[in-house]
């Protein structure tokens, strides 16, 4: 050894064992207040459940409880706060080490020091992929889910590929049918399917940023951060925590199991809550494959044993929302009427609410969105995106409230890519005829005729009805449209029909014996040949349901040509007493 090799390893090692004694004594604060907060947890008895057995834990699905959590003892957030002022202190020192770094993000965020938490990540010298996860980790629960999304974009485009095959693993939150295609792919196709997925699961489309997505990369990130330290649990990390953080998100507050009277060494541990009500967002293998004809009952948020949960910040209910929607063809685009009623329910009544229309093709093309800012619990929403299938997702949000309702599915055109021939069928409440004019004789002038307005969509739109319920003692309107048939200037000929749905058993045996009435179906057929401006023919008709039965209808209205042409518009209807 040279005399001046010597001389560096004598001047570097005091230092070397300085910055190792850093993190020693980080490590050493972090694992005290985690035995701190064990010993000052909040007591709470065991449920007795166990809806699932996940490695050494027991977990059951939340009854309510979780929704009221008590406020953290103060000892807690007093050693949380000189915890935070440790890891600050090393972190200035060593902002190389990914682990201070990510402990102090970490901390601070559960502290709901969300800016402090992104600041600190900015300060981040670590591996770049990983400061940048900790960036996305901070805004996520600021909460900024668009910057969120972007962070954890450049965090995935700039850690090894093998590392990104895991951060972008959703096996653990999949089942059946799709968990097994998931699981028969490579990873690149994974990762393509998994876009899909949260594509379908963002809970707002409306909304820059999906948070569903966000969510699930705070929780790997998480997964991350807690494989080596300790935990509120006491006992070490393992691949069961891994599973019940990304299904399910690491717990917002624990308690201190307590025995009941009469229970003998009986095993006191720590039981962990997370944020509660948690919604399913992800939706059934039948909308991931074909979007398109995704059905509104393939997501089911409020399933009560669900593979997964997630709760947004923004709410904590989350409802189906009564309404109808209809396509038109205008040229290369497809124009998307909605309308919502949501006057029925009293959670959203007296409240500002903010009513979207969100239409995407696919997971790749950001959506076209139409607002009302300051809507009613009646509205019209439209929307205008390129003639393609699409995700249809309506969506009425109570921000004041943190209240949502929504309705989503896949619309395929029955034509489809081609020119249409029929559009969809607008439902409409046709506005009350004028009063007579006063005579102080009778007169021989006719009875009023029903006051349809004039055959175009801008006329329907104020009076499109909210719902499919309609009632026996008002007329319903239909409003469609018409596209020129090829060649022009051919005898179309239109028919309507009111169908029954055929009902359960039980109602088939009350009307057997007498106390339900069957119900008959309505028929209509005319023929023209279209006249109008353009090649957009505007058609308007009000239906007397006064001789129906209460009862569930299928509406269908189809066009037919000398040339063999036909397409059938449907809609399906409640007819209803006053």
């Amino acid at each position: 050894m040279t005399p001046l090799l010597a001389l560096a390893l004598l001047v570097a090692s005091p230092a070397q064992q300085d910055l190792q004694g850093i993190v020693r004594h980080a490590r050493h604060a972090q694992a005290e207040f985690e035995q701190t907060r064990r010993w000052y947890l909040p007591h709470e008895y065991a449920s007795g459940r166990c809806d699932e057995r996940i490695g050494r834990f027991c977990y059951w699905h939340g009854d309510g409880s979780d929704e009221h959590p008590p406020p953290e003892p103060r000892p807690i957030g007093l050693a949380r706060s000189r915890l935070v002022g440790v890891l600050d202190s090393a972190a200035r020192l060593l902002p190389a080490d990914g682990w201070i770094v990510g402990q102090l993000v970490r901390y601070l965020v559960e502290d709901g020091r969300a800016q402090d938490a992104l600041a600190a990540a900015r300060a981040c010298r670590a591996a770049s992929w990983w400061c940048a996860a900790l960036a996305g980790f901070a805004l996520h629960a600021a909460p900024d889910f668009a910057a969120a999304d972007s962070a954890y974009r450049v965090a995935l485009d700039s850690m090894p590929a093998d590392e990104r095959c895991r951060w972008t693993d959703v096996s653990v939150l999949l089942d059946g049918e799709l968990a097994r295609r998931y699981r028969s792919l490579g990873c690149a196709d994974r990762e393509a399917l998994a876009a899909r997925l949260w594509w379908l699961a963002q809970p707002l489309l409306s909304v820059a940023g999906n948070d569903r997505r966000t969510e699930h990369f705070a929780r790997v990130t998480m997964t991350r951060l807690m494989r080596d330290a300790r935990t509120a649990y006491g006992i070490a990390w393992s691949w069961d925590l891994d599973e019940l953080t990304l299904r399910y998100a690491w717990p917002a507050w624990w308690a201190r199991q307590e025995t009941r009277p009469g229970q003998l060494d009986a095993e006191v541990g720590v039981i962990g809550h997370e944020a509660a009500p948690g919604f399913h967002f992800i939706p059934d293998a039948h909308a991931v494959l074909d979007p398109a004809r995704a059905r509104e009952d393939d997501w089911q948020p409020g399933s009560p044993a669900a593979r997964e949960r997630y709760q947004p910040t923004y709410t904590d209910t989350l409802v189906a929302l009564p309404h109808q929607t209809a396509v038109f063809h205008h040229g290369d685009s497809a124009l998307v009427v909605a309308a919502y009623d949501l006057s029925g329910d009293a959670r959203f009544q007296g409240a500002a609410l903010e009513a979207a229309l969100a239409l995407a093709p696919d997971e790749r093309t950001t959506p076209r969105v139409g607002r009302l800012s300051s809507a009613r619990s009646r509205g019209v929403v439209t929307a205008t995106a390129p003639w393609a299938p699409l995700l249809v997702s309506l969506e009425v949000i109570a921000p004041g409230t943190r209240r949502v309702a929504r309705a989503r599915y896949g619309w395929r055109a029955a034509s489809g890519s081609g020119q249409a021939l029929l559009s969809d069928l607008l439902m409409f409440g046709p506005p009350d005829p004028p009063d007579p004019p006063d005579l102080p004789e009778p007169s021989d002038l006719p009875e009023p005729a029903d006051s349809l307005p004039p055959p175009t969509l801008a006329a329907a739109l104020p009076h499109a009805l909210g719902s499919g319920v309609v009632r026996l003692d008002r007329k319903l309107g239909l409003y469609w449209e018409l596209y020129e048939p090829d060649p022009p200037g051919q005898l179309v000929t239109t028919s309507v029909a009111v169908v029954p749905v055929k009902d359960g058993w039980l109602h088939r045996l009350a009307a057997a014996v007498g106390v339900a009435g069957k119900r008959k179906a309505v028929r209509l057929e005319w023929q023209e040949v279209p006249e109008g401006r353009g090649a957009i023919y505007g058609r308007a008709l009000a239906i007397d349901l006064s001789g129906l039965t209460p009862g569930r209808y299928r509406l269908e209205l189809t066009v037919r040509t000398p040339a063999g042409e036909s397409e059938t518009a449907g809609r399906e209807i409640r007819v209803v007493r006053p």
